[in-house]
């Protein structure tokens, strides 16, 4: 519609100007006749014929000059149509990879030591509380060199780089700081179109299925619609977990409070003499809670060796 109104315009153009052409060409006739007369009758008339000629001539230069004109005025138009419309294009791709949201799967792991483990957990609980975010684990082991505490955490992506800045603020040394990006923006695509054209294929086989008389047709049907069923919830639940770990960054920490330092050779000897010790109580434990078992056990050996002696 565009290019009809401006191919219309250039035409009333060219018009318009090929009239104004030809009057002033009149016009010129007219003062060479008019000036002809003074002299003589013979000469004006060929002053006429030169005029009339001159008219012809100069009708045909502006002719042709507007048809040049119109030829170069269409062409500037045709390209300044193209440009438009490239840009036009250009504009619109840019827009669609605008609204192509980027799904990203954020993922990270933390370890460090503390001075007062206790302080360290009620920190992070806290940083928990305010940026909404949960603790899927909480686990604390406790040997007698160290107190480890292990956590997995839940946070909203918004908010998953603020978490981490927050809760390591204090520490200054990290044993282990590891942050990774994973992009799932195309599978999430696939996943969502296959479930889109899964759904169409199912709607088909209802109709179908509405449609089929043949009991054997029907089951055929009925069993081909279970397939593709089940195909539309294995796809649904991958783009659930998907969507549950983009909108959520899982972060592993394990934070750790030193007890003790290694001991040396004799050390470890000391050591070894004490658990053996504690191996013994800890035997002498184990006989007094079993104590009637014993007891029954001695009462029937008792009674066994005595009926032997009396044989």
């Amino acid at each position: 519609m565009k290019n009809y109104t401006l191919k219309k315009s250039l035409l009333i153009s060219f018009a318009v100007l090929l009239l104004c052409t030809q009057c002033k060409s009149k016009e010129f006739a007219e003062a060479e006749t008019a000036g002809a007369v003074d002299v003589a009758e013979a000469a004006t008339e060929s002053e006429t014929s030169n005029g009339i000629t001159g008219k012809n001539v100069s009708t045909t230069t502006a002719t042709n000059g507007a048809v040049s004109n119109f030829a170069v005025n269409s062409s500037t138009s045709t390209t300044e149509v193209k440009d438009e419309s490239r840009t036009t294009n250009e504009s619109v791709s840019t827009t669609q990879q605008e609204k192509t949201e980027r799904k990203l799967l954020k993922e990270g792991t933390l370890s460090w030591e503390t001075s007062d483990i206790g302080k360290t957990h009620q920190q992070i609980l806290d940083a928990i509380k305010k940026y909404n975010a949960y603790a899927s684990n909480d686990e604390q082991i406790s040997d007698d060199y160290k107190t480890t505490n292990s956590m997995e955490i839940r946070v909203p992506a918004s908010q998953f780089d603020i978490f981490i800045n927050d809760i390591s603020k204090d520490v200054h040394k990290f044993d282990v700081k590891k942050i990774s990006v994973l992009d799932v923006t195309e599978e999430f695509i696939d996943v969502t179109a296959r479930i889109k054209t899964k759904k169409e294929l199912e709607q088909h086989y209802y109709d179908l299925l509405k449609r089929t008389k043949n009991v054997s047709e029907i089951l055929e049907v009925e069993q081909q619609l279970n397939n593709v069923r089940n195909d539309i919830e294995s796809a649904e639940g991958r783009l659930k977990y998907l969507n549950d770990r983009v909108s959520l960054g899982t972060i592993t920490i394990s934070f750790y409070e030193v007890k003790s330092t290694p001991i040396g050779f004799f050390g470890e000897i000391g050591k070894s003499f004490s658990q053996g010790w504690n191996g013994i109580l800890y035997f002498i434990l184990f006989i007094l809670k079993i104590w009637p078992l014993i007891l029954i056990a001695s009462t029937v050996m008792f009674f066994v060796i005595r009926s032997n002696r009396k044989k």
